[in-house]
């Protein structure tokens, strides 16, 4: 049973868990008692539930754990005596922070009415019953708080909490795969003489940036000893220079220039990576000190995979200010399936409360947990599923301020 679920069990049962009937006296005849809230001492009926009084009638309302859900249960008695069930009908709105009102339906079992929805945690919320017996009709009002605590706006400036509304939006689903930065092949260009010769002079060096058209290197022809010039055919830079001045140039490659205006990764996808890839997913990509990250887009996957399992996959990167560096390694989530999520919210916002995934919502200054389930994430989005409504202003930045000070507060279970 979860734990949370058992401290408010424990927290609406009374030792014994039977009263006399000298309590429904003088709740019937003593108190008008319409509104209750947690600031008085709840009075608990022979179920252990709390008491809502009226000299007509009065109800007991338990909340009970049954099949992994709480159900809300209403017992009702005139002159300390339990009434047919059948013949009390209740209409009931429930209210929490951020929300709209909930409308609760019961159905008749055994001695008692027993919502048909789940009431959900945490148990903090505003009930306004109406109960409609022989024909007269008795409203009641009770309220109970927990998991909430109020800040002053200072407080809330100074623990820089800060907060975003939930809405609908995608998520996208991402593979993490692990690169190497390289040069493209059509932007690298193995620099070579037309005939044979004597290197004369050479007039870059490596690692200079060079324009297309830009001279590199002169070569005197061995049959007619005339010297010619070689330009370079691409702007780029020098990466590699094979020969000397005074060698023989001849079938051999002079230098090597690479325009690194664009880059490839160069992804290692392992088995289970290869069957989510596809041509045309995005990709973002990162350095190992995220430092800087960008976009591209799939563009090859290798149809064989190497002896060690691994097959390539290749991402084209726009480098205009040469960031990206040959040899780099990196790290690339590619975008393997959308999630369409009815609500969404920041991954910095979920905490772990009692035991439990939640995140903190905020009306004016009072801020309340609502235990979440979660669907699929990434870095930038989380989906929720369940205890978020689209609309809600949720803390995202220091939350951990709102769960110290509930806690601190011992406001996290308090009926």
């Amino acid at each position: 049973m979860n734990k949370n679920i058992i401290a408010l069990l424990v927290s609406l049962s009374l030792a014994g868990s039977v009263l006399s009937t000298d309590v429904f006296a003088s709740a019937e005849h003593g108190e008008s008692g319409h509104k209750e809230t947690e600031q008085h001492e709840q009075k608990q009926g022979p179920h252990g539930g709390f008491l809502l009084v009226d000299p007509k009638l009065t109800l007991e309302l338990k909340l009970q754990e049954f099949a992994g859900d709480v159900e809300l249960r209403i017992y009702a008695y005139k002159q300390s005596k339990p009434i047919n069930i059948s013949d009390l009908n209740i209409t009931m709105s429930l209210k929490r922070l951020v929300e709209a009102p909930q409308n609760i339906q019961f159905a008749a079992e055994g001695d008692y009415l027993v919502s048909t929805q789940s009431i959900n945690e945490p148990h903090s919320f505003v009930l306004a019953v109406t109960a409609n017996y022989n024909g007269e009709s008795i409203s009641y009002e009770y309220e109970q708080h927990e998991g909430r605590t109020t800040l002053t706006e200072r407080a809330i400036e100074r623990a820089g909490i800060k907060t975003e509304i939930a809405q609908s939006g995608e998520v996208d689903i991402t593979d993490t795969l692990f690169g190497v930065i390289a040069p493209t092949q059509h932007g690298t260009v193995e620099v070579m003489a037309p005939y044979t010769g004597l290197i004369s002079d050479i007039f870059v060096s490596i690692g200079q940036s060079v324009k297309k058209g830009e001279a590199l290197v002169s070569i005197t022809n061995r049959e007619t000893l005339q010297n010619y010039t070689i330009k370079s055919p691409i702007s780029g830079v020098v990466t590699e220079q094979y020969l000397k001045r005074g060698e023989l140039a001849s079938t051999s490659a002079l230098m090597q220039v690479v325009n690194l205006d664009k880059v490839w990764v160069e992804l290692s996808a392992f088995p289970e990576n290869i069957e989510k890839l596809a041509i045309g997913q995005s990709a973002k990509v990162y350095d190992l000190h995220h430092h800087l990250n960008t976009q591209g887009k799939v563009f090859f996957i290798a149809p064989m995979m190497t002896g060690g399992h691994i097959a390539r996959a290749r991402i084209e990167l726009n480098n205009p200010d040469g960031h990206w560096r040959p040899g780099m390694h990196i790290n690339s989530d590619v975008s393997v399936a959308k999630i369409n999520a009815s609500v969404r919210v920041k991954p910095h916002a979920i905490q772990e409360f009692n035991g439990q995934t939640s995140v903190f919502v905020r009306k004016n200054n009072v801020f309340e947990v609502r235990p979440v389930t979660l669907g699929a994430k990434n870095s930038e989005w989380v989906e929720v599923l369940t205890g978020l409504n689209a609309g809600s202003e949720y803390v995202t930045d220091n939350s951990y301020v709102i769960k110290a000070d509930i806690l601190k507060s011992g406001a996290s279970h308090a009926h």
